[in-house]
């Protein structure tokens, strides 16, 4: 705990302003709107780490496959503009953010991306712009009370689960735990591949769900590292323990990535950054020197499809574009259960809510 007392004062602070605001949406005072097409709110209680953006694009991906247009909205975290912007290859990182980025990037091209701050105008400047919307997802809308979403999916990390967790200051909730209750579908994110029903149980009965709330659990499924730096999408194998791994990466929660990447090398070297973090230049010359005096002569630098982004300016990619530089893109998995189907319950929400069904 530490000096971590301390901070108690100001969580009660915090809780009790999180609170009043709930009150309000609670008692009418302050409105919450609704649409008339399916939303679906991906999110969570602890301020990042949880695997929203692999999710949602296991979300979208799966409704593209039954023919729906689909449309997804955030925030655009650290971007230098603001308001609502319909994202494209075109823009950079510094316009629509890391994540938005990486979505248009990375997803079907008939699934647009959108970044606002206010996702209640954002969803409106949707339906307008793009009236064959389908379906809305929200990244990282679980706080964002004035819309109503159709569908709450709520996601806790394995390894930190928001029962552990504490209110902001003192910990990383950004609501109290009994804000769990809002949700329909709780995954417990990042377990692993191979996992037990009798730990799922256990989880079940700590997370002690409502008779409306479903548990489901994912795991994180690593694919083969892609040449950052590379028109053509070139991907690397490597083979089992013959290589020495640098790892640089700006993301909440890299412990799945490290305990993965230390199954395949003989060492690994990490370079890591806070979430979100814009790299510096002496941060990748650091990297690149490290690299370069390292003796082994079977050597590679990877890093993860979310910082890509933020690794796109000229003086970083000069410094990188000659090195054996790769990123390890992921997808979400979801375990088989014989209680529960996620994916049929996500279809059968839009299926039964979609004007164009």
């Amino acid at each position: 705990m530490g000096f971590r007392f301390l901070l108690f004062p100001f969580q009660w602070g915090y809780i009790l302003i999180v609170s009043v605001r709930k009150l309000l949406y609670a008692i009418g005072i302050k409105k919450r709107w609704g649409f008339d097409v399916p939303v679906i709110c991906i999110g969570n209680l602890n301020a990042g780490g949880s695997g929203k953006t692999p999710h949602t694009k296991y979300v979208a991906n799966l409704l593209v496959e039954k023919g729906y247009n689909v449309s997804i909205i955030m925030r655009g975290y650290k971007r230098n503009t603001s308001g609502f912007i319909h994202c494209n290859k075109n823009h950079n990182v510094a316009e629509i953010g890391d994540e938005a980025y990486e979505y248009v990037r990375g997803l079907d091209e008939n699934i647009n991306v959108f970044v606002c701050e206010r996702r209640r105008k954002g969803i409106r400047e949707i339906l307008k712009k793009v009236p064959s919307t389908d379906v809305i997802l929200m990244d990282d809308g679980y706080q964002h009370l004035d819309v109503k979403a159709g569908l709450y999916i709520l996601l806790t990390d394995y390894l930190n689960p928001y029962w552990k967790d504490h209110v902001l200051p003192v910990g990383k909730l950004r609501e109290c735990k009994s804000a769990k209750k809002r949700a329909d579908v709780i995954i417990v994110s990042k377990t692993p591949k191979v996992f037990s029903p009798i730990i799922g149980r256990d989880l079940i009965e700590k997370i002690k769900p409502g008779h409306h709330q479903n548990i489901a659990f994912s795991y994180l499924d690593y694919g083969k590292p892609v040449r950052v730096y590379s028109d053509s999408p070139v991907k690397l194998e490597i083979p089992d323990n013959t290589y020495s791994i640098f790892l640089l990466c700006g993301i909440a929660n890299p412990y799945p990535l490290e305990e993965y990447l230390k199954r395949s090398c003989v060492e690994l070297y990490a370079h890591k950054y806070p979430d979100h973090y814009s790299f510096k230049l002496r941060d990748i010359e650091k990297l690149a020197d490290d690299f370069k005096s390292h003796m082994m002569k079977s050597k590679v630098i990877f890093t993860t499809e979310k910082d890509v982004a933020r690794l796109m300016l000229p003086e970083i990619k000069e410094k990188l574009v000659d090195l054996p530089f790769f990123y390890i893109p992921v997808t979400v998995g979801i375990h088989e259960s014989k209680e529960f189907n996620l994916d049929k319950l996500i279809i059968d929400y839009v299926g039964k809510n979609c004007k164009n069904s």
